[in-house]
């Protein structure tokens, strides 16, 4: 294999549309869901590609807004879209901030790790595959309920080439954004960068303080390199960063969303900041034989740091009244919150691949990571009184630090028995080493004489360690029907890593929780029809779950223990459509149905209360029954200065859902319609757009803490235009690519 035909393969994955064959045709789907380039149409997964013209067109700029508008699949942001607290995929997720994710997010192919920063920025992306269904085998642990792969642009040897762009709307939304591409002289070498900031007034008014809150400023950027190192050996780098901020983050009371009310009253709002940062380092190694030696190393980083309450006035009421009515005249409950967390990890990746052309198609490999994880958690409490507590002050503060060891072999291949039936299968044994540190402390001493008891209640330092080794197989068959229809049925295996708790911690809860497992089956065809205009995509599924990681809230202790559902299950089905009509119009439509409950869990904390309850047969948290997107494209030739012209609208919607184990705090169905008009050249672009024209008010998260249920609030009607600036300038001397 030649230098050129290795950075043709490397740039599979960046997806280039097909030189249509005749007038009217779809474009292939290239995709590496499989560490491989293959035809999404041959993968025997079900897969929702969004290219980055995909991105563009709908206004996707975000993880959590591309996974949420995707059918059975579910991404939860709060904090202004700051922090992810949910994120499913077939009604299989986790709610949880303290534990491994169940859903597997890969950045360029680096694992994200902590699932709370899921919920980042789209930075010149060239695809984001979202895979369904336990992707174990080939990308490990945490990864039962499917894997999110974001590739970036590459660096392009061929030509120098960028744009600029800004956008502005409601709610003084503004950004700015751009890339550069340029090759190094005749080397084979290109570098890109790309930049990209963005910031909000918040949208919704405080009539404590007279402005807005729940506003979102982003920052990110990416610098990545590519070239050859020798005649057989190529080498990809990248680093990223990105730090969002959320400016006065703040909940709104159920009674007040239940009246109608746009906005909230908070005193001390919610302030908080997350960096992240990734990089990359990847060489490619090529054989005489035609197989290919990839070495992938990886490193990632984020530091968190949130303050404030974003109670609502009055929530403390109750515990006011309580201590008044026991003599305590004047008593006045404030509460900060402040977090603190960080989390490091490197992670390396020996993998063999044969020669894509054979008949028995594999990759094989070795995988080693190394994490430290730390959160410390306060809860500050002043008390205004004219008794015993006046003036003084409480922090009652937790720490809980976890240093992982993860190691992993595994092998994957596809075998074709004749031309037109194949088997696939293969396996990844694990091994887990997870070491625990938990420390709790409250400096009043005050305070600790008089509510000894409810000090006492809290766990005192311990050290605490696990290991475990996995197993997580996939076997499955794959028959072509005809050259533009293939059904395919598969058994896989997932595997989701036991752990600690790490907030604050009752006496009793100091044990690990266990490992998380799944079993899941399905069947699914995947087929072009209507001389290639239509695609149809369909998939069946069952999932039996064991040992599911609940995270529940405990009154009587105000804290979150993670507790084990022996048994959970889920079933249902995806169907996608792609239709393109003629040269102008286009249409996408899908549609999900996930059946999501506890089986067996008789031992859940209810929320708002100290006992436990039974709450075998209730729906899974977050998870819609029905989720879909249907959306309408057209595109014409304005006829001057070579102007295309293109309008789309798009309307994404889910059924109602639960955001408690005990089914009782309910989000109704609600849709979202989206459009985006405009014009483009080689040279400029020009568009006008709007986010959610119905204006409908939705809840995206509600929690009980015992005094009441408090709801973060889905982003309202939002209108803006862009505009963007394009140059190209074609390297005659070393056009190696495409």
């Amino acid at each position: 294999m030649t230098r050129r035909n290795l950075i043709v393969l490397l740039m599979c994955s960046v997806s280039y549309p097909a030189i249509a064959q005749q007038a009217v045709m779809l474009d292939e789907i290239t995709v590496m869901a499989q560490k491989r380039p293959e035809q999404a149409a041959d993968v025997p997964i079900s897969i929702d590609v969004w290219s980055g013209q995909r991105l563009e067109e709908s206004r996707t700029l975000r993880r959590d807004q591309a996974l949420s508008a995707t059918p059975n699949a579910q991404m939860g942001t709060v904090s202004g879209s700051l922090y992810t607290n949910f994120t499913a995929i077939r009604g299989v997720g986790s709610a949880l901030i303290d534990t491994d994710p169940a859903v597997g997010l890969y950045v360029d192919g680096v694992a994200a790790g902590a699932s709370q920063t899921y919920g980042g920025n789209l930075l010149d992306i060239d695809r984001v595959e979202i895979l369904r269904g336990p992707q174990g085998t080939l990308y490990g642990r945490n990864n039962l309920a499917g894997s999110v792969n974001v590739i970036s642009n590459l660096p392009d040897p061929s030509r120098t080439y960028g744009e600029f762009g800004v956008d502005y709307g409601r709610f003084n939304t503004a950004r700015s954004f751009g890339f550069f591409n340029t090759p190094i002289g005749n080397s084979g070498w290109a570098v890109r960068g790309a930049l990209s900031g963005s910031r909000n007034d918040g949208y919704t008014p405080d009539d404590a303080t007279g402005g807005k809150v729940n506003s979102l400023q982003d920052i990110s950027g990416r610098f990545s390199v590519m070239g050859p190192v020798s005649d057989t050996v190529d080498f990809l780098g990248s680093v990223e960063h990105e730090r969002q901020r959320t400016v006065d983050g703040a909940f709104m009371s159920e009674a007040d969303f239940q009246a109608g009310r746009r906005s909230v009253d908070i005193v001390n709002p919610f302030n908080g900041t997350l960096s992240t940062t990734t990089a990359r380092a990847q060489f490619t190694a090529r054989l005489d034989n035609g197989d290919r030696l990839v070495s992938l190393t990886g490193f990632r980083t984020n530091e968190t740091d949130f303050k404030g309450n974003s109670f609502p006035q009055g929530y403390f009421a109750a515990t006011n009244a309580f201590f008044r009515s026991a003599g305590v005249a004047g008593f006045q409950y404030r509460a900060d919150n402040p977090f603190n967390g960080s989390y490091d990890q490197i992670s390396q990746e020996f993998r063999y691949e044969s020669d894509h052309n054979e008949r028995f198609k594999w990759v094989g490999g070795l995988y080693a990571e190394r994490s430290h994880g730390s959160r410390q958690y306060g809860l500050t409490n002043s008390f205004d009184s004219g008794g015993f507590l006046s003036g003084s002050g409480v922090t009652l503060q937790s720490k809980g630090v976890t240093d992982t060891t993860a190691l992993a072999a595994f092998a994957d291949g596809t075998f074709a028995l004749t031309e037109r039936w194949k088997i696939f299968g293969g396996a990844r044994l694990g091994y887990d080493h997870k070491e625990f540190s938990y420390d709790f402390r409250s400096d009043n001493a005050s305070f600790n004489t008089i509510f000894a008891p409810v000090v006492a209640g809290f766990a005192p330092a311990y050290l605490a360690s696990l290991s475990a080794p996995y197993v997580t197989p996939r076997f499955g068959t794959q028959f072509e029907v005809s050259d533009k229809l293939n059904v395919y049925a598969s058994i896989s295996r997932g595997y989701k890593s036991g752990g600690f708790n790490a907030g604050f911690v009752a006496r009793g809860d100091e044990k690990a929780f266990d490992a998380e497992t799944l079993w899941s089956y399905e069947a699914g065809w995947k087929g072009r029809f209507l001389a290639d205009r239509l695609s149809l995509n369909g998939s069946v599924f069952f999932m039996d779950w064991r040992n599911q990681q609940v995270q529940t809230f405990n009154v009587a202790t105000q804290s979150t223990p993670i507790q084990n559902a022996p048994k959970s299950r889920s079933y249902g089905a995806e169907l996608e459509a792609r239709l393109k009509i003629d040269d102008h119009w286009s249409v996408r439509a899908g549609l999900g149905y996930v059946d999501a409950t506890y089986v067996d869990f008789k031992n859940a904390l209810a929320t708002g209360a100290s006992t436990t309850i039974d709450v075998g047969g209730n729906q899974q948290q977050y998870v819609s029954k029905f989720s879909g997107t249907v959306g309408i494209g057209y595109a014409w030739n304005v006829g001057y200065d070579d102007l295309q012209g293109s309008a789309e609208v798009a309307y994404q919607f889910r059924s109602g859902f639960y955001f408690d184990v005990a089914n009782t705090l309910r989000q109704p169905a609600y849709g979202l319609l989206n459009a985006r008009i405009g014009v483009e050249n080689e040279r400029y672009a020009a568009h006008l757009w709007g986010l959610n024209l119905a204006d409908q008010r939705y809840r995206v998260s509600a929690t009980d803490f015992g005094l009441g249920s408090l709801v973060a609030v889905g982003t309202p009607l939002t209108v803006g235009a862009t505009f963007k600036i394009k140059f190209s300038q074609q390297n005659d001397a070393h056009a190696v690519v495409k």
